[in-house]
Formats: structure tokens, sequence, C-alpha cells
């Protein structure tokens, strides 16, 4: 597991030093810029490599057309299994911009890189950090690029839907007139596993991208809610049928 770790660490070395991080992260947080930093850092090959070379991954992806280009004005929202889903999703999302736990921050180059890029780190039982993650959040979707949540909060136990979600973030997209963008991915979990005890290599993971879910076609935010997460369990359901069809 820690070999897994510092190859994929190392794999980062060329692409956030092509343009060093210095450099990019004097424009960091001037939002709008997000999207050009990542090109920079190149961080989407990085997923790729690290899923096909490292991990030895088979991915397969359904729905990328209907990805929005540019996605601002969008959020995305995605079932969550194991620590390889933002690898997974970075490539089949083509995005590097996650609402995510402060620990990524802190991993060498990656940490850096992602957030140039986007992403929006919070503190677990702060809520003052909370509340500065999520105004974040919010912004970023708004002004530069569409950043990706789990409202699950953590990672499944047994690759199932965990029975609650957090819904703050998704509220807030409402409040805003965020757009969401339902994600549902399958296969992670059998590949390092939220104990992190062990990890599989050559493992089949398929990921769905549904449709949009507009805020304007529902009454009150709790609706928004309902419908997003439902949607999100589609195309979990989805994922789970092309993983298996994969498999056979």
């Amino acid at each position: 597991m820690l070999g897994c770790a510092v190859a994929c660490v190392v794999a980062a070395i060329p692409s956030t030093c092509m343009v060093p991080l210095p450099v990019t992260r004097v424009f960091t947080r001037r939002y709008r810029r997000e999207r050009f930093l990542q090109r920079l850092h190149f961080m989407v090959a990085w997923a790729r490599f690290c899923r096909k070379q490292i991990l030895r991954i088979k991915l397969t992806v359904e729905g990328r057309e209907r990805l929005p280009v540019p996605s601002r004005g969008h959020m995305f929202v995605s079932n969550h299994q194991s620590w390889v889903d933002i690898l997974v999703l970075m490539e089949a999302l083509d995005m590097v911009a996650f609402l995510s736990k402060d620990l990524v921050r802190k991993i060498p180059l990656i940490g850096a890189s992602a957030f140039a890029a986007g992403s929006v780190f919070v503190k677990r039982g702060d809520p003052a950090s909370r509340q500065r993650a999520l105004r974040d959040t919010i912004r970023m979707c708004e002004e530069s690029t569409a950043v990706l949540i789990f409202p699950e909060g953590t990672r499944s136990e047994d690759g199932e839907l965990r029975a609650t979600i957090h819904p703050a973030a998704l509220k807030a997209a409402y409040r805003h007139g965020l757009k969401l963008i339902p994600v549902g991915l399958d296969g992670t979990t059998s590949i390092v596993p939220k104990s992190m005890d062990r990890i599989a290599f050559g493992q089949q993971v398929a990921v769905s991208i549904g449709e949009v879910v507009d805020p304007a076609g529902y009454a009150d935010e709790e609706a928004y809610v309902a419908e997003a997460w439902e949607r999100v369990k589609r195309e979990f359901a989805r994922a789970r049928e092309l993983r298996a069809s994969r498999r056979d």
C-alpha cells in the first residue's frame, strides 16, 4: 500500500514541475483561472498514468457527452467508495476540483497542484472550516470550474451507498442556482477498501454520468436534494451494471 502511494506521488513530479509550482501558486485562487492552471499541471494525465500503469485499473465510462463545457455554473455529485475515486473521476470527468478533507492538501506535490487547480479542502470537526469550504466551493462553481462533492461525507464500508448524506452543499447549490451533474461509480472498493489494509490491481471500475439536474425545475431545496441523490443512485446502479457486463 505504501509503495503504491509513493509511486503515485513520484509519478506526479513531471506533471507538477513542468511549470514550477511557486509560479503557478501566485495565481491560485484568482478565480476563473483554475482550468488554465489544471492544464499547466497535467493532473488529469497524471491520474490516467496512475490508473493505467500503477493500479492497472480497467475503466469504463458512460455519458461523457453530457459533460458541460465549460463546467462553470455546475457541481458534480458522486457516491464515494475509495480514495481511488479521485484518480478515476479526474480522468472520467476531465476535472481536478474536489471538495476534500484537509489531509489531501498535505500530500507532497499532489495537494499543492490540486489546490492550484481548484480543489477545496475542509478540516473535519471544524465548523468554521466547513463554512469556509462551502463558500469556496460555491464560488469556485459559479466563477471558475465545477467542483465534485461526495454527499456521503466518507467512503463506503462495503461499496454500497450509505444510508444518509450531508445535504449542505446541495442545498447551497440550489440557493445559488447551480446545476448538478449526478455521477455514479462502482468497483474502487475492491481496489482499496476503507480499511486500507490491502490493494488489488487490475480491477474493473465503471463510471456513469447522468443528465444535468436544473434547480429551475424544483420548488424548494429539499426537493432538489432528494432528486439529485436519487439521480446519483440511478447512475450508481448503471455503473454497477456496466462493471458487471465487463466482467462477464
